[in-house]
C-alpha cells in the first residue's frame, strides 16, 4: 500500500508555527481573564454593577470574535500552504 505525504515548505511551518502559536496565546489570555474575573463585584442591582456586567459581556464578546477569526484565517492559511502530494511507495 502506497503512503502519501505532504512536506511543508518555508511558509507551510511559518503559518503552521502561527496558528499554533495564536491559539496558545488565546487560551492562556481565557485563562488569565476567567482568573481576573474572580476580582469583579457581584451582581447587584445598582447602575455601576450593570455597567460592569455589560462591559464584562462586551469583552468576552469581542475577545470570542477575534479568536474564531483569527483561527480561521491562520488555520486557512495553514491548510492552503500544505506541501504537494508525494506518494512513497510501500516497503
Amino acid at each position: 500500500m502506497e503512503a502519501v505525504r505532504r512536506k511543508r515548505g518555508l511558509f507551510g511551518w511559518i503559518f503552521l508555527l502561527l496558528f499554533i502559536g495564536f491559539n496558545m496565546l488565546m487560551l492562556w489570555v481565557a485563562d488569565a481573564g476567567m482568573g481576573a474575573s474572580d476580582k469583579l463585584p457581584g451582581l447587584s442591582t445598582n447602575v455601576f454593577s450593570l455597567g460592569v456586567d455589560l462591559g464584562a459581556a462586551i469583552g468576552v464578546a469581542a475577545f470570542v470574535v477575534c479568536w474564531v477569526v483569527g483561527f480561521l484565517l491562520l488555520g486557512l492559511l495553514a491548510y492552503l500552504t500544505r506541501g504537494r502530494k508525494v506518494i512513497e511507495p510501500a516497503p
